[in-house]
Parts: C-alpha cells; structure tokens; sequence
C-alpha cells in the first residue's frame, strides 16, 4: 500500500520534502472549478510535488449548470485541458485528470438524468478535443446516484469515504465496496481534512490535509493510469 494527499488553495503552505519524508508518494492536485476558477496555488504545488518525485494527478471540481447543460461541460472540459496542458508544457510531463463531482445536497429524481448526461458529456469532451483520459472522483451514494452507464468502469475510480479515525501509518482490514459501475475502488480517499472529513493531517502541509491510499506499489499505479480508458 501506498499513501498520497489532495491539496488544493486551502493548503497555503506545505513543504514537500517534508511530505515525501513522512512517506507520501502521490500527490493530486486541484487545478480548475467550474469553467472560470483556477487554483492560483496549483502552479506551485504541481511544481513543488514533481521537485521531489512524486507521481501527481489534477483534478477538476465539477459545476453542471443549465440551461445549456451540454456547452457548460465542453467549456469545464476546455478549461481544464487549457490549464492542464500548460503544466504539461512546462514540466515535459503527462498528468492524469480526475473530474470530482459531488454535492452537499442529494440530486432530485429530475436532475439525476442532467448530470449524468452533462458528466458524459464532460468526459466525450475530453477524450475527442482534448486527448485526455478522466478518471472519477465522488463519494459512493452520489456516484451510485448517478448510475452512470458501464463503460466508465474503464477508467480509475477514487473514491471517498471516511469510516474510522485516520491513522497515517496504519491500514484497515477491508477495503471500500465500489460504486457501479466499478468492481473496485482503486484510491481510496480515507482521511477528510475539511467539513464531513476526520480532520486528517500530514507532515508537512500545514493545516488539515486530505489523505489517501493505493493497494499496490507506486509501479503499480502507473501501470493502472496507463491502461485507463
């Protein structure tokens, strides 16, 4: 098993050597919201991350809106292949996408179907315009909610839950049921650092973190990004 934390504007200040010394190895990075906010500090800690060799994803918060469902999804999909292809120029590196999407309330019967379309909408975007596979990011009873069709099981799931009082060095006996339509959860997020979390902490990041972990070497985790679809 591996360890990694999500960061985003929250995180004002981390050092990360400090991190990858308390044994992080992955690192997912906030980059854009909606189809007009960008992280300011996701430059920084993209940069800061891949300093010190650790594998680092994006991931983009989802804001479906109407009336135009589909247009909004192309122009959140836009928004974060344009930021995230700067990165890549940057770095010379590839980085895998998350799309979060999630919400405090619970979806009525009606917008179900709306934000399942604009979620696939979102996805077609990315893979026809931007050459760019999307992994998923929610919790259980909202992806479930959503029942989104059988093919997105192709791709990575991370998925959050929060069970037990995190333990930064320990394990726990099982691991999370997936959502359909995955078999399996492949990042588990187990530890919330902000509302609704368990105030999980890393060294390193000052102030309450999102933690996560891998079943598998960080050899292993490439391997499962590159054969995502």
């Amino acid at each position: 098993m591996i360890r990694g934390i999500d960061v985003a504007s929250y995180q004002a200040k981390i050092n990360w050597a400090e991190v990858k010394k308390a044994g992080c190895e992955f690192a997912i990075v906030k980059c854009t919201e909606a189809n007009s906010y960008t992280n300011p500090k996701a430059a920084d800690q993209v940069q800061g991350a891949v300093d010190v060799g650790l594998l680092v994803f994006l991931y983009h918060y989802a804001r479906p809106n109407g009336p135009n469902w589909s247009q909004d999804a192309a122009q959140e999909g836009m928004r974060l292949d344009d930021i995230a292809d700067s990165f890549e120029r940057k770095l010379q590196k590839t980085f895998f996408c998350f799309l979060d999407v999630e919400r405090n309330e619970p979806l009525s019967e009606a917008e179900k179907p709306l934000w399942r379309d604009w979620v696939s909408q979102f996805r077609r975007w990315c893979r026809e315009e931007g050459e760019r596979i999307i992994g998923w990011y929610s919790y259980s009873p909202f992806t479930a909610a959503l029942n989104l069709p059988p093919d997105w099981e192709d791709t990575l799931l991370w998925q959050a839950s929060y069970p037990l009082p995190f333990r930064p060095a320990g394990d726990y006996l099982t691991w999370p049921n997936a959502a359909l339509p995955w078999a399996r959860c492949d990042i588990h997020q187990d530890g919330g650092g902000g509302p609704g979390g368990n105030n999980a902490v890393w060294p390193g990041v000052e102030g309450p973190c999102d933690v996560n972990r891998f079943a598998g070497s960080r050899k292993e985790l490439e391997e499962l990004i590159a054969s995502a679809r």
